[in-house]
């Protein structure tokens, strides 16, 4: 075989393989939108009470969006 015509197989079985693989999902379902962890602790803090029912947390997909923010917590400790 010559170098033309592997290179022509080479890009033929690229572009089929590109379309078989195009990154959306079938099934239309659009994932669960995450939860600021920051907002989400001051939310519990601020209505917790004698009788708070617990929340549910296990399929609860959180952002952490203050990572590099030492004064995220300041205002629930003064």
């Amino acid at each position: 075989m010559n170098l033309l015509t592997k290179m022509s197989l080479v890009a033929a079985g690229t572009v089929l393989l590109a379309g078989c693989f195009d990154g959306s999902s079938s099934n239309g379902a659009r994932p669960e939108p995450t939860v600021d962890f920051t907002a989400f602790v001051k939310a519990q803090v601020k209505a917790t009470d004698v009788v708070t029912r617990p929340v549910a947390v296990n399929n609860v997909d959180f952002s952490f969006n203050d990572n590099d923010n030492p004064q995220a917590y300041d205002d629930l400790l003064q």
